[in-house]
């Protein structure tokens, strides 16, 4: 979400004369414009790559006028002239009317927004000057590098030209949250005004009613799209239809042949899709009593190299947010909510263990106050203790751990050259509990304990020194947490099979006996690859848990998967 933002430095060097560091500044320079000149910016894209702003666009700052400047970017990204000659022709309009430079271009370059303001600096303005951003990635060279909204958007004017469309053409989006499709909708258009189809976004009640709206405001090509993330893509399925009627041909007044085709696009999504797809929970538990809808939906949050060892998550720069910690056999790594790498561990400076698993395997949890990240993979003798150095990208090491680190003040011990721990976990205090048999997966929400045997049975706790509640049908990707925001964690758990295809995550609620004899809250697929890890995190700092499962794929790297409350 943050990426979509990369143009306020923008808009700041250009009403205050420098691009101001923070947000705030920003906010005080746009605050700051003369009343006569509202800047108004409206960035409706994903994904503006981080890139030089240039000398500072003092030109634009001064003196009122009768006639605003409209410059609308209504891009794709960018080729290498960048805004070239549409720049250099916004000199020549006449001051008493309103300029609008569109600069209609698809693909995407690498490049600085300093020839952008060197242009419009140098270029006889008068003030106020309105800029609107309808971009899909002004330096993304591909679409590995672009976001999913940019790629889909991309896909989809593709197939919008091939029908043929007739211009204008109208637009109509349903599905998801209306974050979403006014994202998609918004890129969308810039990428067939750039094919000069004249696009239109259309409100209707229906995708009936969107035709007789799309006619009355003169479309010739109707678009109709359903959006929704399954599976972890995003998806637009719908039609395109002539809405030119010949009322000549008859009593029944007929429309043209072309253009007409069905339109199925499928892109990966991202955590800004999640982000833009993403509701709250109910703020009340229905009057039923029961447990709070639970609707999940999913997207690769990073891949990975190596296959994963441990997975865990916690706060470790103190903002309230938790960020997601991975163990591989050679590295610990710190990812933020995004995705994005904050730092890395190589472990190589560790002595070996004596009776290392043939399988990457380990322990990983995030320690409190002050916030440490405790991991110990089982290739090495021992563990150590870490510290986020944000500024300087780097997992300081503090110490060593001599017991492999369960959850916060939980330890346990491996078992010799096996991907399990032994059946006994400390508890805080040193205080022990014994477990039926070996676990190869241990999950905590204080005071509930969950432990995964290696035969997919569980031993729920629902509090130290009780019985525990006896599982069946676990999957070794399992965890418990608040998903729904009442206070009440519940199970989440994939596929007990060996190899499923695909795995799936089940949610089930705790109601005090065996909770996967009934019916899930929710489930859903998975990518391809087993699920062996999976673990609840607060990434965006309300009461809902967002989830992050640890995957195996089949070419043997590692791959994160976010999944978070979705739109219905």
């Amino acid at each position: 979400m943050s990426r979509a933002l990369v143009l306020a430095p923008l808009l700041t060097s250009l009403a205050a004369g420098a691009a101001p560091s923070s947000s705030a500044e920003r906010a005080t320079a746009v605050r700051t414009l003369p009343a006569e000149a509202p800047v108004a910016l409206s960035v409706l894209a994903a994904g503006t790559a981080s890139s030089s702003f240039g000398a500072p666009a003092t030109g634009m700052r001064a003196g009122p006028s009768e006639t605003p400047v409209a410059v609308s970017r209504l891009a794709a990204g960018a080729d290498s002239s960048f805004f070239g000659a549409p720049a250099t022709g916004m000199r020549a309009g006449p001051s008493e009317t309103p300029v609008a430079v569109s600069r209609l271009a698809a693909g995407a370059a690498s490049s600085s927004f300093g020839a952008l303001i060197t242009e419009v600096r140098t270029s006889p303005f008068e003030a106020p000057v309105g800029m609107s951003l309808f971009a899909a990635g002004a330096a993304a060279s591909s679409s590995e590098g672009s976001s999913a909204v940019q790629r889909l958007a991309g896909e989809l004017a593709t197939a919008v030209r091939a029908l043929p469309a007739e211009a204008p053409v109208a637009l109509y989006l349903s599905g998801s949250s209306p974050e979403l499709r006014r994202a998609v909708g918004s890129v969308l258009a810039s990428r067939l005004a750039s094919a000069s189809l004249a696009p239109v976004l259309v409100d209707a009640p229906s995708a009936e009613a969107a035709e007789s709206v799309a006619r009355a405001q003169g479309a010739r090509t109707l678009v109709r799209l359903t959006l929704d993330v399954e599976a972890g893509a995003l998806r637009a399925r719908g039609d395109a239809l002539g809405t030119w009627i010949n009322f000549w041909s008859g009593r029944v007044p007929t429309r043209p042949a072309k253009p007409s085709g069905a339109l199925v696009e499928s892109v990966d999504a991202d955590a800004e899709v999640l982000a833009l797809a993403s509701v709250g929970a109910p703020a009340a538990p229905p009057p039923t009593g029961g447990p709070r809808s639970v609707r999940l939906l999913g997207a690769v949050l990073a891949r990975l190299e190596q296959p994963i060892a441990a997975l865990g998550a916690g706060d470790l720069d103190g903002d309230g947010r938790d960020e997601i910690v991975v163990l591989t056999e050679t590295d610990v790594s710190a990812f933020d909510a995004d995705g994005r790498l904050l730092a890395r561990r190589e472990l190589e400076g560790l002595p070996f263990s004596n009776a290392p698993t043939r399988e990457p395997f380990g322990a990983l949890a995030v320690i409190p106050g002050p916030p440490r990240i405790a991991a110990w993979s089982t290739r090495r003798a021992h563990g150590e203790l870490l510290v986020l150095d944000k500024a300087r990208g780097t997992l300081r090491p503090v110490g060593t751990l001599d017991s492999a680190p369960l959850g916060a003040v939980e330890r346990g011990t491996f078992v010799p050259g096996q991907t399990a721990f032994q059946a006994e976990v400390r508890l805080a205090e040193g205080k022990p509990v014994t477990l039926s048999a070996p676990f190869t997966t241990a999950g905590f929400a204080p005071p509930r304990m969950l432990f995964v045997h290696p035969d997919g049975t569980g031993s729920l706790y629902s509090r130290a020194g009780t019985s525990p509640t006896r599982l069946s049908g676990l999957g070794a990707g399992s965890a418990l947490g608040d998903l729904d925001g009442d206070g009440t964690p519940e199970l989440l758990t994939t596929s007990p099979l060996l190899q499923p295809s695909p795995d799936v995550l089940r949610v089930h609620a705790l109601n005090g006996t065996d909770p996967t004899v009934h019916e899930p809250l929710w489930q859903g697929t998975l990518p391809a690859g087993r699920a062996l890890y999976v673990v609840t995190a607060n990434l965006d700092g309300d009461d809902l848990r967002e989830v992050v499962v640890g995957l195996l794929k089949p070419d043997g790297t590692g791959e994160l998967f976010l999944l978070r409350q979705g739109a219905p």
